[in-house]
């Protein structure tokens, strides 16, 4: 079954092939739930993923960099010397404040804490201004938020600080010294300024905003721009991870729009559905649509990797987290996960009882902190009831493209999902979507996207747009289902769900 929980070692998740590679690339993805380093080579115009490996993502940020530096040395073996650059992708709203010397001041601050809910429902009357500012709405997992949690229930440690890094931001420091993130991630933040549609992401922070909060420029990164490396791999860094010094660092920047970018979607039309703990499924626009009419609907814009493109982005985070916790509620996970993907394969008609997924309320579309989990029938065998628990995340992932109004109707949606994901979850996500689908083809579509954006960043890729033109980590796009099968049972979801009125979890 796909867990999350079940990499308890480095070497025991290592996946291996003996190829004899080209440019050997290494990508990283810090996620919510586990860890992942990539060895990648750049063959004949192509990216194939040579060694990877996972670990449970720890608390605190020493451990963090610990974790990946062994993981790093088990995928580079004595190929270390070889590899061209090295590229860090990560959640974002995750971070934790350093002080002088870089040693963190607190645990990792995850996004998923909820510390910035008092600072949120303070600055609420703000919210349409910032948000026309930043393109992010404020909640209680903006970093603009949790600062401002920070000062006030941790002054020890606020007083201390010399810097708040991100989470890739930290493995970046560790590489190369330098305290940088990329515009991606800085635009999580809310302190961070959303540029003209004419112009290139700013290279730092906005004064006017962090003071929202007490915070101040001068205590966050550099903001590397779309062209731009992070550093070097310093000499005492390329001992520990056995890298050669000197290899440029990239950092890639937010994991959803980073796989977004690597399996093709670089132009406007083109949707993302980015699947794991948490869900972003990202739009690439053509113009900028009304940022109220974003913000009311729980969204929030973006610029896309390249800087060239804005897009929209809707976020759950009840996808993996809510098929996680349901499947930990039964006695044999994976008996019941294999049965009910046999169910499916005999017949894939909807189940008609989809069950909403919310696990922490509903960010968007039509925002809702108080919606819950349904459940389906408890006369149902388990089966049944976890096809019609993947139903749900399903139909709220249609629910939230279709909320992309900004956008005409998708010309292709591609589907991020990587190699640790049911097939059950992918295959109704196929029943469900009524548009052409492609699948990215990379079984760690974060991390090899790092590495790719790292190369073309670094200008290992020989091409005259590289962050346009280089390689597509995805499969061609394949027609929606004949005659939209879902069609009924999902405007019934969108019905229940607006009106709370979906049976509720027992």
């Amino acid at each position: 079954m796909w867990s999350g929980h079940t990499a308890d070692s480095a070497r025991q998740n290592a996946r291996v092939s003996r190829s004899a590679p080209g440019d050997l690339l290494v990508g990283i993805d810090v996620g919510t739930t586990t860890t992942k380093v990539v060895l990648a080579a750049l063959e004949h115009g192509r990216v194939r993923e040579l060694r990877t490996a996972v670990g449970v993502t720890p608390a605190r940020a020493e451990e963090l960099v610990d974790l990946l530096a062994h993981l790093c040395r088990d995928v580079v073996g004595e190929s270390g010397t070889d590899v061209v650059a090295v590229g860090v992708a990560s959640m974002a709203e995750t971070g934790v404040p350093v002080d002088a010397a870089g040693a963190p001041l607190t645990p990792l601050l995850r996004w998923d804490a909820g510390l910035g809910a008092d600072d949120a429902a303070r600055l609420s009357g703000l919210s349409p201004e910032v948000f026309a500012a930043t393109g992010v709405r404020l909640s209680d997992k903006t970093p603009l938020t949790t600062w401002g949690w920070l000062r006030r229930e941790r002054p020890d440690a606020w007083s201390r600080m010399a810097c708040w890094l991100g989470a890739a931001d930290v493995v970046v420091h560790a590489l190369t010294g330098r305290s940088v993130t990329d515009h991606t991630l800085a635009g999580r933040t809310g302190g961070y300024r959303l540029p003209a549609r004419d112009q290139a992401p700013p290279d730092g922070f906005d004064a006017d905003l962090l003071a929202l909060v007490g915070m101040i420029p001068e205590r966050l990164p550099h903001v590397a721009g779309p062209e731009e490396i992070a550093g070097t791999i310093t000499a005492a860094a390329a001992v520990r991870w056995r890298l050669r010094p000197g290899t440029p660092v990239v950092v890639g920047g937010h994991d959803h729009q980073v796989a977004a970018w690597a399996a093709g979607v670089r132009a406007s039309g083109d949707v993302a559905d980015s699947l794991g703990t948490a869900e972003a499924v990202l739009t690439v626009l053509a113009g900028r649509p009304d940022p109220e009419a974003v913000r009311t609907q729980g969204m929030s814009l973006v610029r896309t990797v390249a800087g060239d493109h804005d897009a929209v982005v809707a976020g759950s985070s009840s996808a993996g987290a809510r098929l996680r916790s349901w499947l930990d509620g039964t006695d044999d996970p994976d008996a019941v996960l294999d049965a009910a993907t046999r169910d499916r394969d005999t017949d894939p008609r909807p189940t008609g009882a989809a069950a909403t997924p919310y696990l922490r309320g509903r960010q968007a579309p039509a925002p809702d902190h108080a919606a819950r989990p349904g459940e389906p029938p408890s006369s149902w065998p388990p089966e049944r009831r976890l096809r019609a628990v993947v139903e749900g995340i399903c139909y709220q992932s249609r629910w939230m493209i279709d909320a992309h109004r900004a956008a005409p109707a998708p010309r292709r949606v591609t589907v991020i999902a990587g190699s640790r994901l049911p097939r059950l979850w992918t295959d109704v996500l196929t029943d469900v979507l009524p548009w052409s689908l492609a699948r990215a083809s990379a079984s760690e579509p974060v991390a090899t996207g790092a590495a790719l954006l790292a190369a073309a960043r670094a200008g290992v890729l020989d091409l005259e747009d590289p962050l346009r033109r280089a390689p597509v980590l995805a499969d061609a796009a394949v027609p929606p289902p004949n005659g939209d099968p879902h069609a009924a049972a999902f405007a019934r979801f969108v019905r229940e769900a607006e009106t709370g009125t979906a049976a509720p979890s027992q």
